[in-house]
């Protein structure tokens, strides 16, 4: 069975909710709705994409910790309080791989207090795009031997 154009939408809007892509996420609330999706469609799709972006975030958190050899297997680690630099770094880096813009904006204007130099913020951004664009190649490599299982 083919996909429709509503169900096309709506997995775009998960998508894109997902990605956390605000200009895709309005083109595609309307494409959706001009293509018949009902508000609680919409409401449901977003509400699956938050879930999985979460237990994403979820996994990996439970991962990076078990790295630091037993964390993360029940045993509440107390986090080291981290430098405002380093902080504003991650933060910026993060909020460029999960493409959440107003994070970013709002990261960005956080750093005009902080030594946090211009340079330092394009270093961050290229990094995190060369991470972000590894990242996907797995991804889509998974779904390539997927397809290829299935033919």
């Amino acid at each position: 069975m083919a996909i429709t154009v509503k169900e096309n939408e709506l997995v775009a809007v998960g998508i894109s909710v997902a990605a956390g892509c605000k200009p895709c996420t309005d083109y595609h609330l309307k494409a959706a709705r001009k293509a018949g999706a009902s508000d609680s469609e919409i409401e449901h799709t977003v509400a699956y994409a938050v879930t999985v972006r979460e237990r994403a975030t979820q996994v990996m958190q439970a991962y990076a910790l078990s790295q630091l050899g037993g964390v993360g297997d029940g045993d509440e680690p107390v986090p080291a309080k981290a430098s405002d630099r380093i902080r504003g770094l991650v933060s910026i880096g993060a909020a460029f791989s999960v493409n959440c813009v107003t994070s970013l904006e709002g990261q960005l204007a956080m750093t005009e207090s902080t030594d946090i130099s211009r340079g330092d913020i394009e270093k961050v951004v290229k990094l995190a795009a060369f991470i972000k664009h590894k990242a996907a190649s797995h991804v889509e490599r998974l779904a390539g031997e997927g397809e290829e299982e299935a033919t």
